[in-house]
């Protein structure tokens, strides 16, 4: 593998939630707020930096020895986030309210309660398992903001609704991943590059439960500038790998 540069990148982790509708597959995704300092008013993939507190410590968590601390951090990081963003629990134990769910999100979101303190309140535990390792994506050096992101698979849990949290994300829906880059196509929505390579990539699938058992390793990715165009490999798995420069997002 060439060697990628994840000089200055910031951690992050997003989360590919997907579950079978009535056409097949579809993943959740929300709109974030056009005021964010990054990406604002893009459909994307819940998701957010790592924090210093999504270390895996205490018996909220399981199946996370062995992993690398970079792996198991990530893995919290888009748990916590997709709760906070989406208001989806990946964790198992009772069922949580909402009133409990709307007093704990904005706790979570502010870090004034970290996600393993968040757990051990509601007696939920985080299995490692429930995050399938996808690919990790690393812009091309020299942009003004760089995230060093690990996207992960889900299985939407039984029970579970979502809902935004109308600060961060301002909308979050279900949507087939084929639907949603029709609507990128024809100028409907906004996607960066890397979410539109992923839901290429994700719309190959029928149904949850082939795209968690596909066997293609989670590839590590630094897109490359070449002219135009940005590009990433090919024979990654990965439908579309190229898009015109002047047609991606740079925020």
């Amino acid at each position: 593998m060439e060697h990628i540069d994840t000089l200055g990148a910031i951690p992050a982790a997003t989360l590919i939630v997907g579950r079978d509708g009535p056409d097949g597959l579809e993943v959740l995704v929300i709109e974030r707020a056009r005021g964010m300092g990054f990406a604002g008013g893009a459909i994307a993939f819940p998701g957010g930096k790592v924090d210093s507190t999504d270390a895996p410590a205490g018996a909220a968590f399981r199946g996370f020895e062995g992993l690398s601390a970079a792996d198991a951090a990530a893995r919290v990081t888009a748990a916590r986030e997709t709760f906070e963003e989406a208001g989806v629990l990946l964790s198992h134990g009772r069922m949580v309210e909402p009133a409990e769910r709307a007093q704990l999100r904005p706790l979570s979101n502010s870090h004034a309660l970290a996600f393993a303190q968040l757990l051990e309140r509601i007696g939920h535990v985080l299995d490692a398992a429930v995050l399938k390792p996808f690919a990790r994506w690393v812009p091309p050096e020299g942009l003004a903001k760089r995230f060093d992101t690990r996207f992960f698979l889900a299985a939407m849990p039984e029970g579970e609704a979502h809902a935004a949290d109308g600060t961060e994300a301002v909308h979050a829906r279900w949507a087939p991943p084929a639907a949603l880059l029709a609507e990128a196509e024809a100028g409907a929505i906004s996607l960066l590059f890397p979410t539109r390579c992923n839901l290429a990539r994700v719309a190959r699938f029928e149904t949850i439960a082939d795209l968690l058992a596909d066997p293609t390793p989670a590839p590590f990715i630094q897109p490359r500038i070449e002219g135009a165009w940005l590009t990433i490999p090919e024979g990654i798995g990965y439908p579309l790998t190229a898009e015109r420069w002047e047609s991606i997002r740079r925020t």
